[in-house]
C-alpha cells in the first residue's frame, strides 16, 4: 500500500464525519449509520487526532464545522460520492441486462393502436423491455437500432425485411358534438365547414367519388400527421379524413362518428419490417401478437 494512502482515516472514519458534518449533529449521525453515539464520537475524535486540529465546535445543541472542518467535509463528500458512482457503475456492468425490443412505428400507430392495448402486449413481451421509438406519419426510415418497425407506407423500409399486413380504407369523421353543431350536414354542404386536411394526403380521391368539387373550406386547418388530425376529430375542431385501423376503436366507443357510406381504398398499406430473419423468428409471438391485432381491426 502507498505510505500516502496509509495516512488516510477509514471509510467508516470519512463516512461518519461527513454524516456528522451534513447533520450538524453526532446523534443523527449515530441514528443514520445505525451505530451508536459514542462509536461516532470516537471516529470524529480520531480524525481530529491525525489532523491535528479540531473539525468540530459546539454551538448550543449542534455541532458546527470549524473552518478546516468544512474544507475537508466538502472534500469528503465529493470523494465518497464519487466512489459511490465507480461502484454503481461497476455493478451495474456486472448485471445481466434485460432483453429489449426495440419497436419503431408512426405516431398515429402508437397513439391511437398501440399505447391503447399495451397491457395486452406486455403480456405476449413477458420479461422483455419495450421501448418504442415514434415516427413521422409516413416516414419508414427507422433508426439503426430498430428491430421491429410497424409502419404505414409504401413498405419500403431502408435495410429491413417487410411484410404487407394490412390494406387500408378511409372516409371522413367527426365527434358527436361537431355533428350537433351542423345537424344539416350533407355531401352538398361540405364545402361548407371545417376539415381537418393532412399536408402529405388529399382528399380528392373521396371528393371525386362523392362527386363533388375538389376544394377545401378557407376554415380548414392543415396538419402533418393523421395523429393529429384524429386528434383534432376527437376535440371537435373538423372533419378528418380518417384511416379506418387507426378510429375504429373511436368508432366502436361513439367517440367519433363516421360521416356518410362512402369510403375509398387508402393509397398506401400498413408493413411490419424486421431488421433480420432472426429477428423475426426470435420475436415470433410479439409479431404474430400485432399483425392479428391489426388484422382484427378492419
Amino acid at each position: 500500500m502507498s505510505q500516502l494512502y496509509r495516512s488516510l482515516p477509514s471509510l467508516q472514519t470519512l463516512r461518519c464525519f461527513e454524516a456528522a458534518a451534513r447533520l450538524g449533529s453526532f446523534t443523527s449521525a449515530a441514528e443514520e449509520m445505525c451505530i451508536t453515539h459514542s462509536a461516532v464520537s470516537h471516529q470524529i475524535r480520531a480524525m481530529e487526532e491525525a489532523v491535528g486540529q479540531p473539525l468540530f465546535t459546539r454551538q448550543g445543541n449542534r455541532m458546527a464545522l470549524t473552518v478546516v472542518g468544512r474544507s475537508l467535509a466538502a472534500e469528503t463528500r465529493r470523494a465518497l460520492d464519487y466512489l459511490s458512482q465507480a461502484y454503481a457503475v461497476a455493478h451495474a456492468q456486472a448485471v445481466p441486462r434485460p432483453q429489449m425490443l426495440n419497436l419503431s412505428l408512426q405516431v398515429a400507430l402508437a397513439e391511437h393502436f398501440l399505447l391503447p392495448r399495451l397491457n395486452e402486449f406486455k403480456q405476449v413481451l413477458g420479461p422483455v423491455v419495450l421501448r418504442m421509438t415514434s415516427l413521422a406519419d409516413l416516414e419508414e426510415k427507422c433508426p439503426d437500432d430498430t428491430d421491429i418497425a410497424l409502419v404505414y407506407g409504401t413498405g419500403d423500409v431502408p435495410g429491413m425485411i417487410v411484410e404487407k399486413i394490412a390494406d387500408e380504407e378511409v372516409f371522413p369523421v367527426c365527434s358527436p358534438a361537431f355533428l350537433a353543431r351542423y345537424p344539416d350536414l350533407s355531401l352538398e354542404r361540405m364545402p361548407e365547414v371545417p376539415l381537418l386536411l393532412h399536408s402529405q394526403v388529399t382528399w380528392n380521391l373521396w371528393l371525386e367519388k362523392a362527386n363533388l368539387p375538389i376544394v377545401y373550406p378557407t376554415q380548414s386547418t392543415l396538419l402533418d400527421d393523421i395523429a393529429l388530425t384524429i386528434r383534432g376529430a376527437l376535440a371537435g375542431q373538423g372533419i378528418a379524413m380518417a384511416r379506418s385501423l387507426v378510429v375504429r376503436d373511436y368508432l366502436r366507443t361513439g367517440e367519433l362518428v363516421r360521416l356518410f357510406d362512402l369510403s375509398v381504398p387508402g393509397i398506401f398499406s400498413y408493413h411490419l419490417a424486421c431488421r433480420s430473419q432472426d429477428v423475426r423468428t426470435h420475436y415470433a409471438p410479439q409479431i404474430d401478437w400485432i399483425v392479428r391485432a391489426m388484422r382484427a381491426l378492419r
